[in-house]
Formats: C-alpha cells, sequence, structure tokens
C-alpha cells in the first residue's frame, strides 16, 4: 500500500508533549502518528466478545476480583457452594486463594492435628518377644 502525505494543525502543548513522547520511547512523530491512525477501528475488532452477567460475575470470582459469597448474594444462590458449582460447570478456574489465608487454615490445621494426636504406647517386651496390646 503507498504512503500519503498529508497536513494539520495541532496545538503548540500537544506536539511539544507529543516530542517528549517520541524523546523518552525513541522512534518519530511519523511512526507515533502512523500507529495512532493504524490502531483506528482496531479496538471493535479485538474486544472481547460481550458476556451475560453471570459469566462476568463468575469471571471476577475467577481472578479475585469478588468473594465467593458476594457473587452468591448477587447471584441469588444459596450459598458459595453453588457458585464453584456454576465456575466447574463453565470450565472457568477456581479462584487462587491468598497466601496469608492459606498460611493460616494450614496452621489451624496442623494445631488441630496435634491436638488428636497421641503418644503410641511401648510395647513391653518379655523374653525377647514383642507384646501386642490389648484390643477392646
Amino acid at each position: 500500500m503507498g504512503k500519503a502525505k498529508i497536513g494539520f494543525e495541532v496545538d503548540e502543548k500537544d506536539l511539544a508533549n507529543a516530542k517528549a513522547y517520541v524523546a523518552k520511547h525513541g522512534g518519530s512523530l511519523n511512526k507515533l502518528v502512523s500507529a495512532l491512525f493504524a490502531s483506528l477501528g482496531q479496538e471493535e475488532s479485538h474486544q472481547l466478545p460481550a458476556v451475560d452477567q453471570v459469566t462476568g460475575i463468575l469471571l471476577a470470582v475467577s481472578v479475585g476480583g469478588l468473594s465467593i459469597m458476594e457473587a452468591s448474594r448477587r447471584l441469588e444462590l444459596p450459598d458459595g457452594g453453588h457458585v464453584l458449582h456454576l465456575l466447574a460447570e463453565r470450565n472457568l478456574p477456581l479462584p487462587r486463594l491468598p497466601d496469608d489465608f492459606v498460611k493460616k487454615q494450614l496452621s489451624a490445621a496442623r494445631s488441630a492435628l496435634d491436638d488428636c494426636l497421641v503418644e503410641p504406647e511401648k510395647a513391653v517386651t518379655k523374653r525377647g518377644a514383642a507384646r501386642r496390646p490389648a484390643t477392646a
């Protein structure tokens, strides 16, 4: 495709800003204006397809922008489990839990397990043979 020369007026302040931008990022005013013209109309063709409200809420949950409980409220669902089910049905990724939350949950689980553990009884040996503890 051929090139055309054009002339137009620009505010001096805008031209100074454009020159400063080109100086900082490299290139030329010609390339900057050409890139701007080339991008016109491209936004519409590269937009994501419109999504319905439910999918929008589920996507917000997937990326961590909305809590599961808030999503269940907005979608008028009984609880967060239904939100997780909808995510799975639509093949959307489950939200990643924040690291601090995971660490707190892990610490609580370890503590609960430690509280449940009982020290094993030592087997009493008689004449070199181990005795099994009596079972109830």
